[in-house]
This record gives C-alpha cells, sequence and structure tokens, in this order.
C-alpha cells in the first residue's frame, strides 16, 4: 500500500514538474519573440523619425504597433490646432473608426483617459467598448503621444487580455514604440513650421512681383486652382496636389528679377526685351535651388514656359522630357493668360481661350492634359 502511496507522490510530482516545465517554455518563446521584436524596433525608428510626412507617419506607426501585437483594432488621435480636443486621425481597419471614437469617450467620461494623458505613460485598461456586444474581454492600451512641452495626441491600440507577464512585456514594447512615434511627429510638425516660414518668405518675394504689376494681380492663385482642376482629373494624390499650391504661386517668382520697365511694358517686347523675360523661369530655380524639400515645385517654376512640341524656353524641352508638372502648368498658365486683362488687351471670353487650348494639343500642350483640361472645362469646373 505503502508502495502505491509513493507511486501516486511521484506521479503527482511528475505532473507538477510537467506544468512547471510548459509554464517556463512558454515564457521563453514569449521572451524570444520580445526580444526579436526589440531588434526590430531599431529599423522602425529610423523609418519613422526620417520621415516628415504626418500622414505616412500615422500609418506607419500603426502599422509598427500592429506588428508588435496581435490587434484587434489600432487608432491614432491628434490634438488640435487649440490644444483641448482630441480628434481621430487613422484607424486600422477603417472600419473601426467610429467605434474607436466611442471607446475613447468612454473611457474620458470614466476619468480614464485624463489621467492617462496626464501621467505621459502608457496604460493598459479593460474596454469599455469594443467587445460588449460579443461578451469578450478585450483590453485597451492608451500610449500618450508628446514631448516635454505638449501632448501631441494619442495612439489607442484593442487587443485580447492575455496573462499578466505578457501584457507587462508588451506595455513596454509599445512604450518605447510610442516615442518613437512622438518622436517623428514632433519632427513632422517642426518641419513643417520650417517649410511654412520658408514658403511665407519666398511668397512674399513672389506676391511683390504681382504687386508691380496690377494686371497680374491674383494670376498665381488662379494658376494653382486651374493646374489642381486639371490634376484631379488626372487622379493625383493628394501630396501632389497640395505642391501644386505652391508650385502654382510660386511659378512666376523668377520675374523678381526682371525690370519694371520690360515687366509693365504696356505694348509687344522687342527681341531683346523678349529674351530677358524668357530668363524668369531659370532665375525662379536659381532662388529656389539647393533648398532641398522645395526642390518638387522647380519642374513648376522652371519648364512652365517650355512646349510639347520644343519650341519652348528656357531649355527647349520637348514631350514627355518635360516634368508632367512643366506640362500640367504651362495650359493652366496659358488658359489664365489669355482670359486676363492687360494693358494693351482685354480678356478673351472662355470659350474662346478654350478653343485655343484644343487647337494647340499636341504642339504647345500634352494632349493627354488637354483631354483632362477639356474634361474639366464642359463639366464646368474651369471658367
Amino acid at each position: 500500500m505503502q508502495e502505491i502511496r509513493d507511486m501516486a507522490v511521484d506521479s503527482g510530482d511528475h505532473r507538477t514538474m510537467q506544468k512547471r516545465v510548459q509554464y517556463l517554455d512558454e515564457q521563453n518563446r514569449a521572451l524570444v519573440a520580445i526580444q526579436d521584436k526589440l531588434e526590430r524596433l531599431s529599423d522602425f525608428r529610423s523609418d519613422m523619425i526620417l520621415s516628415h510626412d504626418i500622414p505616412e507617419i500615422l500609418q506607419s506607426g500603426i502599422a509598427r504597433f500592429q506588428e508588435l501585437v496581435k490587434t484587434e483594432a489600432c487608432s491614432v488621435f491628434l490634438v488640435d490646432e487649440n490644444g483641448f480636443e482630441f480628434r481621430h486621425e487613422i484607424s486600422i481597419p477603417e472600419r473601426v473608426g467610429a467605434l474607436m471614437e466611442k471607446e475613447i469617450d468612454a473611457q474620458i467620461m470614466s476619468g480614464t483617459f485624463g489621467w492617462i494623458i496626464s501621467s505621459g505613460t502608457p496604460a493598459c485598461v479593460p474596454a469599455e467598448v469594443f467587445g460588449k456586444t460579443e461578451s469578450r474581454r478585450l483590453s485597451v492600451m492608451i500610449a500618450p503621444l508628446s514631448n516635454k512641452e505638449r501632448t501631441l495626441g494619442a495612439a489607442t491600440i484593442v487587443f485580447e487580455q492575455d496573462e499578466d507577464f505578457i501584457r507587462q512585456q508588451t506595455l513596454k514594447l509599445l512604450y518605447i514604440l510610442s516615442g518613437f512615434f512622438s518622436l517623428s511627429l514632433e519632427n513632422a510638425y517642426l518641419f513643417e513650421d520650417l517649410k511654412k516660414s520658408y514658403f511665407d518668405t519666398i511668397r512674399a518675394v513672389a506676391n511683390s512681383v504681382e504687386a508691380r504689376d496690377a494686371y497680374t494681380r491674383g494670376h498665381s492663385n488662379r494658376v494653382a486652382a486651374i493646374s489642381k482642376i486639371i490634376a484631379a482629373e488626372m487622379g493625383w494624390g493628394r501630396r501632389d496636389l497640395e505642391m501644386i499650391d505652391w508650385g502654382g504661386v510660386l511659378h512666376d517668382l523668377g520675374k523678381v528679377g526682371i525690370t519694371d520697365t520690360i515687366l509693365n511694358k504696356p505694348g509687344k517686347l522687342t527681341d531683346e526685351e523678349f529674351a530677358i523675360m524668357k530668363a524668369h523661369p531659370s532665375i525662379g530655380a536659381q532662388i529656389i535651388g539647393g533648398i532641398a524639400f522645395l526642390e518638387p515645385l522647380l519642374p513648376y517654376i522652371a519648364q512652365h514656359h517650355e512646349r510639347y512640341d520644343g519650341r519652348g524656353y528656357p531649355a527647349g524641352l520637348r514631350g514627355e522630357e518635360i516634368a508632367i508638372q512643366g506640362r500640367l502648368l504651362a495650359i493652366a498658365d496659358t488658359y489664365d493668360a489669355m482670359t486676363s486683362d492687360r494693358p494693351y488687351r482685354k480678356g478673351l471670353d472662355a470659350r474662346i481661350a478654350y478653343d485655343e487650348i484644343m487647337k494647340c494639343s499636341g504642339s504647345q500642350f500634352d494632349p493627354v492634359l488637354v483631354r483632362a483640361f477639356e474634361k474639366a472645362f464642359k463639366a464646368g469646373k474651369i471658367i
């Protein structure tokens, strides 16, 4: 009998030992996975911090969160311009955006959200909205995005509740990543402020050109607007459309180097005067040359007087040798010039200017872009 009891004890000890070994094995696998994720964080850091595009940072950031943790949803909320409200910016998957807003509203009402943001430290709390309809136990990790001076926003991640050990390691990983996220956003905001300062300075110079010529006042803004309409018909993306605003406004920047006697001459320019006027695209390109983030604007400035048939200036480029931005602006610039009043003539009727653009398709202008112009004009988008 004693022998049987001893065997039972040995069997129980064996099962206990098996459970301990299994538990340690699970924890070891978890640690290996966490180590792998920590190694990948160095790559995440360089990718995120080097980017200056806020939508790209947001998209990339929550994608990184999803790579680290199996998530139900990831979202980013940014503080509005007044610094009071958190505005939903992006969610993955996109369909959970409204639900995530309800979750954050519930966390705000409970006081949890405010406490986490004030502490500046990520925390994991039970979900108030997610999983309730299916009676699932889900957690919400809220990570403040901030620097020493201000709160930029918050990243929120919904995931299944797991063992306390795993959750703590997950929070540590997400804490590190949210720090990278915060630094990336702050860099992007500072970069945007720097760009705005540069743009405002250069735009002031460009505006001084239009101030010297009352007949072209507003020309640059109109060219930008017409160009965006055509580009939208072509299916250009958001970032490219934003560049058009600046390219259009600054396309005649080089005229700052042209004397008033030529710029405001009421009659036809002499060959010598026209040769000087033709230098303005090159002058404009020189003004912004060497400023890295203004490089995307160079084709608008340097090539808007090139012709599709190669008879334009200043470089005599032909066809697709001309950047599409230059080919685009050439149409908008010519259309607005024809429909604007000048000292020596009244502006042409819109229909006459339209017919002229159509007549010059394939010679002066890119025929593909002319078709987009035609579609926009017939739809009443260009007047």
